[in-house]
C-alpha cells in the first residue's frame, strides 16, 4: 500500500503553486513531500486517518469512514464535547481519536521518509484596515461592486435553486440575481413549520417585487428530523446536528434536476453579523471557549484543559491590529462558518456564492464603524434596490436576534418595539407551556422559523435519553452527565446540544 490514499470522492487539482483564490483542494508533489491545501472557507472538507498498516487515508464524506474496516474508530471523548458544546471539534479535532481535519486556510504535509504529517495554517486571516475607506457610502459602493462582479460572471443559461428567507441577506443574493439571470431559471423556496409565518410573507413579498414566482414553501414536521437521524450524523461524523436538516429535507423531498443549488452561508460573517463597534481588546487566554468553560462544573479538569488547548489553537496566530471588532468575530470568520455553514453546504451540494477571497478580503479592510451588524445592506438595498428595502418590505434579520439592535429593522421605533416585544412574550409563554403540556399545547408563533424546543419535548426526549444511556454504556457520559443532559431546557439554550447529542446516539 502506498504511504497515503486519497479516496477516490476526494475533488482535487494537482498544481505547481497553490493559489489562495482558487476554491477547492490544491496538491503539490515534490521529492520529498506532499502538501495539501484547502482554501480559506474550506468548500471542501478534508480529513486524514491512519489505517492499522501506518497507511494515511484521506476523504472528504464520512459516510466512506465507516466502510473503511482497517481505520481504528474509537471516540474522542474530547471531540464528543467538543461537538456537543460548540457544535464542531475545534481545530484539527473530530469525533474520533484516528481522524484529524483540516481547518480553514491550512494544509496537510506529508513527509515521504517518515510517512509521518503535520496540519498547519498557511494564512493567519489578518487584515488590516484600508483607512481610504472613510464613508459607509464608500464602503457600501465597494461592496456593491464586488457583489455585482460575483453575479455577473453566473452562468446566464443555467438553472439555480435558492432558500428565500425575510431576512437582508436572501434578499441581497435574489436581487443581484435578477440583474442577470432570468426569472424563469430561478426557483426559490422557504421553510418552516407553518406557512403563516411572517418569514415566508416576507420572502413571498420580495420575490414578488422583483418579478419571480412565490416560493415553494416546504414544511418541517417531526418526520424531518427523524428522517435526518439516518443520514446527517453518517454524512458529517456527527458535526452537523439533526435540527440543521432543514434545507436537505427540501431537497430530498423535490425533483430538482439540473438545478444548481446556491447557498447564502457565510453573509453573516462576511456582512458584519459578529461585528461591534468599539473593537474590543481582547487576550486569546480569555477567548469564547475558555469563557464557556467557566461555566461547566461536570467536565473533567483534562477534558478542560483538552479544549482549552484546542481552542488556543484556533487564536495562535491572531493578531490585534488586524481589522476584527473581538475575538468573537475572529472566531466566527476563521472557524465556525467553515467548520458548520460551509460544510453543511459541501453536504448539500450547494455552492456557496460568496465564499470569495476578493470579497472575503475586501469586508475586513472596512472600518468596524462602518461594518458592525451589516449596516452595508442597508445602504445598498435604499440606493440600489429600493423597491425591497426594510421600509418597503419589512423583514426579519439575524441581527434582531443577537442582544445587540434594538429590534426588528421596521418602519418605525413603535412598530419595531412592538413586535420586539410580542416576540418575546410568546417565546417566554411556550416555555412555561412546554413542560406542562410536555409540548403539546404551544401559542403560534409567526416570528419562528421551526419549533425545534417543542418537538424535543413532544417527540424526541425518548431518543435523547437512549442516546445518553448509550454513551455512559460506552464509558463516554458519566450517570451524572447523563442527569444533566436527560433534564429538557425551558429556554431555547441548549435545544441544539441536545440534538446534537441524539444525531450523536446513531454512530454508537
Amino acid at each position: 500500500m502506498s504511504i497515503y490514499t486519497i479516496l477516490e470522492n476526494v475533488k482535487y487539482r494537482d498544481v505547481k503553486d497553490f493559489n489562495i483564490k482558487q476554491n477547492g483542494i490544491q496538491v503539490i508533489h515534490s521529492d520529498l513531500k506532499i502538501e495539501i491545501y484547502n482554501d480559506p472557507f474550506r468548500t471542501i472538507p478534508l480529513f486524514i486517518a491512519k489505517d492499522r498498516n501506518d497507511g494515511l487515508i484521506i476523504f472528504s464524506n464520512f459516510e466512506d469512514f465507516y466502510t473503511i474496516e482497517s481505520i481504528d474508530k474509537t471516540i474522542d471523548k474530547v471531540g464528543f464535547w467538543e461537538i456537543v458544546l460548540f457544535g464542531s471539534g475545534l481545530w484539527t479535532r473530530t469525533l474520533y481519536e484516528n481522524v484529524e481535519q483540516m481547518p480553514s486556510a491550512s494544509k496537510i504535509t506529508i513527509d515521504k521518509k517518515t510517512n509521518t504529517y503535520t496540519i498547519q495554517r498557511y494564512w493567519d486571516f489578518n487584515i488590516e484596515v484600508d483607512k481610504s475607506i472613510d464613508s459607509r457610502e464608500k464602503a457600501a459602493q465597494g461592496l456593491y461592486d464586488r457583489l455585482d462582479s460575483i453575479f455577473s460572471k453566473f452562468d446566464k443559461t443555467q438553472k439555480y435553486v435558492m432558500g428565500m428567507s425575510g431576512g437582508m441577506d436572501s434578499r441581497i443574493t435574489l436581487a443581484f440575481l435578477s440583474k442577470y439571470i432570468p426569472k424563469e431559471n430561478v426557483k426559490l423556496f422557504t421553510f418552516g413549520f407553518d406557512e403563516r409565518l411572517l418569514e415566508y410573507t416576507y420572502a413571498c413579498d420580495v420575490a414578488s417585487a422583483l418579478g419571480y414566482d412565490t416560493p415553494i414553501f416546504h414544511k418541517l414536521t417531526k418526520d424531518s428530523y427523524i428522517k435526518a437521524m439516518g443520514y446527517l450524523p453518517q454524512m458529517s461524523g456527527g458535526q452537523i446536528a439533526i435540527n440543521h436538516c432543514h434545507i436537505l429535507d427540501f431537497l430530498d423531498d423535490n425533483a430538482l434536476k439540473g438545478y444548481t443549488k446556491i447557498s447564502n452561508y457565510f453573509s453573516d460573517a462576511l456582512f458584519g453579523y459578529d461585528c461591534l463597534f468599539p473593537k474590543k481588546d481582547e487576550s486569546i487566554s480569555d477567548n469564547y471557549y475558555v469563557k464557556y468553560l467557566d461555566n461547566i462544573h461536570y467536565l473533567s479538569s483534562k477534558i478542560k484543559k483538552s479544549i482549552i488547548s484546542d481552542s488556543k489553537k484556533i487564536f495562535i496566530h491572531f493578531k490585534r491590529e488586524s481589522n476584527y471588532s473581538s475575538l468573537s468575530e475572529y472566531k466566527y470568520l476563521t472557524e465556525r462558518n467553515q467548520k458548520f455553514h460551509a460544510y453543511l453546504a459541501y453536504i448539500q451540494k450547494s455552492d456557496l456564492v460568496l465564499a470569495s477571497y476578493d470579497l472575503l478580503h475586501y469586508m475586513i479592510s472596512v472600518p468596524i464603524q462602518f461594518r458592525e451588524q451589516k449596516q452595508l445592506l442597508d445602504i445598498i438595498l435604499d440606493k440600489e434596490f429600493t423597491i425591497i428595502n426594510s421600509v418597503n418590505i419589512k423583514n426579519i434579520s439575524s441581527r434582531d436576534f443577537n442582544g445587540v439592535s434594538s429590534g426588528f429593522t421596521l418602519e418605525n421605533k413603535f412598530s419595531a418595539f412592538f413586535e420586539w416585544y410580542t416576540f418575546k412574550f410568546l417565546n417566554r409563554a411556550n416555555a412555561v407551556l412546554r413542560p406542562l403540556t410536555k409540548g403539546y399545547i404551544q401559542l403560534f408563533n409567526k416570528y419562528q422559523t421551526e419549533e425545534q424546543e417543542r418537538l424535543l419535548y413532544r417527540d424526541f426526549h425518548n431518543e435523547l435519553k437512549d442516546a445518553n444511556n448509550k454513551f455512559v454504556q460506552h464509558g463516554i457520559m458519566t450517570k451524572e452527565q447523563k442527569k444533566i443532559w436527560d433534564t429538557l431546557p425551558l429556554k431555547s439554550a441548549g435545544v441544539g446540544e441536545r440534538y446534537t447529542l441524539i444525531g450523536l446516539g446513531k454512530l454508537i
